[in-house]
């Protein structure tokens, strides 16, 4: 689950608050509940501070170290104890999705054909223990990328071939700080201790996107304990870690070395957060309407209390159902008999019930069926009614007759075994695995579970293809949106041969089409819109004829949000969820 992109535009107005957690009076202007009001504007404003949120979780982050996480709610999650050069703004709507500078003094500056960008740090910026935050430790940040068999599943892809060579097969020269004798990366220069310079191997006009990313977060040196760090992260941001238990609970209290005067992203009113995960996501539901949580950090309600919500209106005001950007698919394994076999694959595709698939994720609120890898977010989209390359019956509930067509020309006639992978974090994996098996099964597909805990998921069970082999999974449940609001920024990590990795791939097919990749490294060159619109169509129709990726709907989550919370939105650039760090508490407790 990644970062989403955009949706309906909305303003945004915050007073600042002191950074020391003292009490304050609430000053509640306009922007009362209602449904779906987080989307576009800010719910409940207020300068009252002080006060818990009970936050819940189906499972934990993937990690709590920015250069190994890619949970798109993790990423929301990191604002709150790492700070980066650019950061989204704090806005609902399109304001969301745009880049402002955080420990930057400025937006980057660059030369003439985008290969070089200067950072200049703001005056004043701390680590939690109060020690200076430099430019030296933005460089560190980012060298520690390179320790791929330490850091495998964030997206840290993104710069090791972009700051230093790399082989046919996608290795970097420089091995990070670990293993190279000198542990330098001498792409990246400081000059002095607020001023940091990045030598790119090729022109990245949107660069500032990508020192926005959770990757990008400086780390002290002194204080790496490399795969320890997720155990203890040590803060730049306004919280830091009291407690962690992983896989049940984290408690963030307030950072005493954080300043307010540096920082114009965040502007935090809480004392304390306190993070559980549940094993059963019906229990947050319940602990939800019954007032003991706030919110669910990492996704939606479940159908049960969504069906109560939506027929309560006093309930109903406190819940929103945004369009997110994501795209909810089946990645569609080539490298597991019998699906290397294109037809075998192509059978999937017109045997899938899409409609059956929406109602196992809640129904006509559960978002719009997809008929393409593109969402709408994103130039190259397209509607059902332009581009249906796989159509699989007038009202997309599967089409056996073309299914069986393909399965006597790929040699299995009467079908053949697969194994399907799915997160059992929430009942809506094994919910969606039903959908599958059930409308698999009337072509003679049979299709066997295989269940995996959330928080490993995507890192190391359908993210890494010796596993996808070894376990024989023909199909992952995955979804995914926009690391960054730009063609690259969706297509790069899903579907670029050069993303694919031996732990933490992304591309969990393990796709590498040349015409794909073509479009891709020319979609990061251009800024203009008519051509990123080809390219973007090249890419989907590419994607969409290899049929390794079957996407069955576009996005939309229904959230819940505790009456109590105050400066709710929700903000595209996060995902699409609410911007924890801003968010208070109306009672103070």
């Amino acid at each position: 689950m990644r970062l989403a992109t955009v949706v309906a535009a909305g303003a945004l107005a915050l007073a600042a608050c002191s950074s020391s957690g003292s009490k304050t009076s609430s000053s509640p202007s306009g922007g009362g509940a209602g449904f779906n009001a987080a989307i576009t504007s800010v719910v409940n404003p207020s300068t009252a501070t002080g006060g818990s949120l009970n936050m819940g979780a189906s499972g934990d982050c993937d990690s709590w170290d920015p250069a190994n996480t890619y949970y798109a709610w993790c990423w929301d999650m990191q604002r709150l104890l790492h700070r980066t050069l650019m950061a989204y703004k704090s806005a609902p709507g399109v304001a969301g999705t745009t880049v402002i500078p955080d420990l930057a003094a400025a937006p980057g500056t660059h030369n003439a054909d985008s290969t070089q960008w200067t950072y200049k740090l703001q005056n004043g910026l701390k680590w939690q223990d109060g020690s200076p935050l430099t430019s030296a430790d933005v460089k560190y940040g980012i060298e520690r990328l390179f320790a791929t068999d330490v850091f495998a599943t964030g997206a840290g892809s993104y710069y090791t071939c972009l700051l230093s060579k790399c082989d046919a097969d996608g290795a970097a020269a420089y091995k990070g700080p670990y293993v190279d004798p000198s542990g330098d990366l001498p792409s990246i220069t400081t000059p002095d201790a607020q001023t940091v310079v990045f030598n790119l191997q090729e022109s990245i006009p949107a660069f500032d996107y990508y020192v926005a990313l959770a990757t990008s977060a400086p780390i002290s040196k002194g204080k790496d304990t490399r795969a320890k760090y997720t155990t203890q992260p040590f803060s730049s941001g306004p919280f830091q870690v009291s407690s962690y238990a992983p896989g049940k609970s984290m408690v963030l209290v307030r950072n005493p070395n954080w300043s307010q005067a540096t920082d114009q992203v965040r502007k935090p009113l809480l004392d304390k957060l306190n993070l559980t995960i549940f094993a059963n996501s019906n229990d947050i539901d319940n602990r939800l309407k019954a007032g003991t949580l706030d919110v669910i950090g990492d996704g939606g309600v479940q159908q049960a209390f969504q069906t109560t919500v939506q027929a309560n209106p006093d309930l109903k005001k406190n819940a929103d159902n945004p369009s997110t950007g994501y795209d909810r698919y089946f990645a569609v394994m080539q490298t597991v008999d019998p699906l290397t076999n294109i037809d075998c694959r192509k059978a999937i595709f017109y045997a899938i019930n899409k409609v059956s698939l929406r109602l196992a994720r809640g129904g006509l609120s559960a978002g719009a069926i997809a008929t393409s890898m593109a969402p709408p977010s994103v130039p190259g989209y397209e509607t059902p009614e332009q581009y249906n390359p796989y159509p699989n019956g007038a009202d997309f509930t599967g089409d056996v007759t073309k299914a069986k067509e393909a399965l006597t020309a790929c040699g299995k006639p009467d079908g053949f075994d697969i194994n399907i992978a799915y997160s059992n974090s929430t009942p809506k994996g094994a919910a969606v695995f039903a959908a599958a098996q059930q409308a698999l099964a009337k072509v003679g597909i049979n299709a066997k579970p295989t269940p995996h805990e959330q928080a490993g998921y995507y890192s190391t069970f359908i993210g890494q293809p010796k596993n996808v082999i070894d376990k024989k999974l023909g199909m992952g449940n995955a979804a995914w949106a926009a690391d960054f609001p730009s063609l690259n920024g969706f297509w790069q990590s899903i579907v670029s041969g050069k993303s694919i990795k031996p732990t933490g791939t992304s591309n969990y097919a393990s796709l590498n089409d040349p015409t794909v990749n073509k479009a891709i490294d020319d979609a990061a060159l251009t800024t203009d819109a008519t051509q990123l619109e080809t390219l973007g169509k090249t890419i989907s129709h590419g994607v969409m004829d290899s049929a390794t990726y079957l996407p069955y709907l576009w996005d939309s989550s229904f959230y819940y949000r505790n009456p109590r919370m105050t400066n709710v939105y929700l903000n595209p650039g996060l995902g699409v969820f609410y911007d924890y760090v801003n968010i208070g508490v109306s009672d103070g407790k």
